[in-house]
């Protein structure tokens, strides 16, 4: 198995070609799995990884896998995430310090549905015009990774993504 460049860890199972999910680069390409000798024990297996929205390579640790990448989403729970953005609906803090946190919180966990309420709650302060700069950074961030994400799942360009999610913000 390992010798047809497979990585079978706990829940996750990858292989050349397939496209992984990171919480802070988005989708990504797996390029090979082999093993890699850095300054470090000889023989660690590693994944290569590109992720196209940043021109970003990166290099997993078979180990590391379970906690860094995970599959893209279904199409399935991609219409659940239009349907949550549409239905949900949450008082947050107008203190901008408060809120920030609260929304980094849900960035950071890479969550579907967390990015889709961090986009709703961001979309709506946005069209009263209220927005501090960590919330337009918050918005930009939740809005790239999900419509990427959602792009994937749903084998739509981003754009028509970006439409059907703003739809979904006006209810």
């Amino acid at each position: 198995m390992c010798s047809q460049g497979l990585i079978r860890r706990y829940t996750i199972t990858i292989t050349k070609g397939d496209s992984i999910h990171h919480p802070q680069h988005g989708i990504g390409t797996v390029q090979s799995i082999r093993k890699r000798s850095f300054s470090g024990p000889k023989g660690r297996k590693f994944a290569k990884i590109f992720f196209p929205r940043e021109d970003l390579v990166m290099m997993v640790r078979e180990r590391d896998l379970e906690g860094t990448i995970r599959k893209p989403i279904k199409k399935s729970v991609a219409q659940k995430v239009l349907v949550h953005i549409s239905d949900w609906s949450e008082s947050v803090s107008d203190q901008w310090k408060v809120r920030a946190s609260v929304q980094q919180k849900k960035l950071d966990d890479g969550d579907v549905f967390a990015l889709a309420e961090v986009y709703k709650t961001l979309s709506l302060r946005q069209q009263s015009d209220n927005l501090s700069a960590a919330d337009r950074r918050q918005l930009s961030q939740s809005q790239q990774c999900l419509s990427e994400q959602l792009a994937v799942a749903l084998d739509r360009p981003l754009g028509k993504v970006s439409m059907n999610m703003e739809e979904a913000v006006l209810g």
